[in-house]
C-alpha cells in the first residue's frame, strides 16, 4: 500500500511539472505572437510626425532605411542595378523619353523602418506607372544580409530590383526637371499604396504612400537639382527628413501659377 501512494505521489508531481511546462510554453508562445501583432498592426504602421529642414535647397529622403547605394546615372540610361556587369534600364524610364543625367539613390527599408513615403521635392506629379512582378516577388534578404556584414556594393546579387513589383511616380519642379521616386516591393508584400495621380501638386516632405511589409525606395535626381549629394551608402535616413541632397535652386517652393509662368 506505501508502495502505491509513493507511485501515485511521483505520478502527481510529474503531471503538476508537466502542466506548469505547458503553461510556462503556452505563455511564452502567446507572448511571441502578441509581439508578431503588436509589429504587424502597431509597430509597422507607425506615422511619426516628421518636419522637413529649414533649408529650401534641401532634397529630403523618401523613405526611412539604409542607404544601398549612390549610382552616378548619364544621359540617356537610368539603369536601377548592375546585373551579370550589364546595365539595364527600366521600362517605366524609358516610357518617360527621359534623357537627362543624375544620380539615383536606393534605400532599403528594414523590418523595423517606418514604411510611410514621402515626397522629395515640391513640384506636380506629372507620370505615374505601376509595373507587376515578373512573375514574382523576390526576397530581399539579401540586401539585408550585405547590410549587415558590411559586404559592398550593397545591391550585389539584389535581382529583386529588376524583377520586383514596383510604382513609379515622376515629379516635374518647377524649374521644369523631373525627379522620379520608385517603390519596389518585397517578397511579402501586401501592397504597394501611392495616394497621388497625374497633375497633383505635391509638397516636399509631403507623404504620399507606403509599401506594406518590407520594400525598397530609389529616387533619381537630376543634375539640375544637384549641387552636392549628402548621402553615402551604408548610412541610415528618414523620410521627410534627412537631406539626401542640396540643389542649386528652392525645391521647397510649389509649381508656378499660370501668372508667374
Amino acid at each position: 500500500f506505501c508502495q502505491l501512494v509513493r507511485v501515485r505521489r511521483r505520478e502527481a508531481i510529474y503531471v503538476n511539472v508537466l502542466l506548469r511546462w505547458a503553461v510556462g510554453v503556452g505563455a511564452v508562445l502567446a507572448g511571441l505572437f502578441g509581439l508578431f501583432l503588436y509589429w504587424r498592426l502597431r509597430f509597422f504602421f507607425r506615422d511619426p510626425h516628421r518636419v522637413p529642414p529649414a533649408d529650401t535647397r534641401a532634397v529630403v529622403a523618401p523613405a526611412d532605411g539604409f542607404v544601398t547605394y549612390v549610382k552616378r546615372v548619364e544621359r540617356g540610361a537610368i539603369p536601377h542595378a548592375t546585373k551579370k556587369g550589364r546595365s539595364i534600364p527600366l521600362e517605366e524610364f524609358t516610357s518617360m523619353n527621359s534623357s537627362a543625367s543624375g544620380y539615383l539613390i536606393g534605400i532599403y527599408m528594414s523590418e523595423y523602418s517606418v514604411h510611410r513615403n514621402r515626397i522629395p521635392v515640391a513640384g506636380i506629379v506629372s507620370f505615374r506607372q505601376h509595373r507587376s512582378a515578373a512573375p514574382f516577388n523576390k526576397s530581399m534578404a539579401r540586401v539585408g544580409a550585405n547590410l549587415l556584414t558590411r559586404h559592398t556594393p550593397y545591391d550585389e546579387g539584389c535581382d529583386y530590383i529588376l524583377t520586383n513589383e514596383r510604382l513609379t511616380i515622376a515629379i516635374t519642379h518647377r524649374s521644369g526637371s523631373v525627379l522620379t521616386v520608385t517603390q519596389i516591393a518585397d517578397l511579402w508584400v501586401d501592397r504597394i499604396v501611392a495616394n497621388v495621380a497625374v497633375g497633383q501638386a505635391v509638397s516636399r516632405g509631403e507623404q504620399y504612400g507606403m509599401i506594406r511589409f518590407g520594400s525598397q525606395c530609389d529616387v533619381f535626381l537630376p543634375d539640375d537639382l544637384v549641387e552636392e549629394v549628402t548621402v553615402t551608402p551604408g548610412q541610415y535616413v528618414f523620410a521627410g527628413q534627412s537631406v539626401v541632397a542640396r540643389s542649386p535652386i528652392s525645391v521647397a517652393e510649389g509649381p508656378l501659377l499660370e501668372e508667374e509662368a
